[in-house]
């Protein structure tokens, strides 16, 4: 990504904003992109997934809270069938 941001993660939408909420909170200036997009979010039924984005230099704080928000969590993980 341009103008010296860097990709942090790629989340569900749900977890996503979550994400976003947190580092806006910690002061962490942040923004996202849509992977999929509405048109095929809708033709395909898929959930959208959002890409995350951070200046490099908030990228090790960022990367803390994220693996913080997420270490024992299946946020992404495909579920399971027992």
């Amino acid at each position: 990504m341009e103008n010296g941001f860097a990709f942090l993660v790629e989340k569900e939408e749900m977890w996503a904003k979550m994400l976003l909420q947190v580092l806006n909170d910690h002061g962490i200036p942040c923004t996202a992109r849509a992977v999929f997009g509405a048109g095929l979010t809708i033709r395909a039924g898929v959930r959208e997934r959002l890409r995350i984005y951070v200046p490099e230099e908030f990228l090790p704080q960022a990367s803390e809270l994220t693996n913080e928000l997420f270490s024992d969590r299946a946020c992404d993980s495909p579920e399971k069938t027992d």
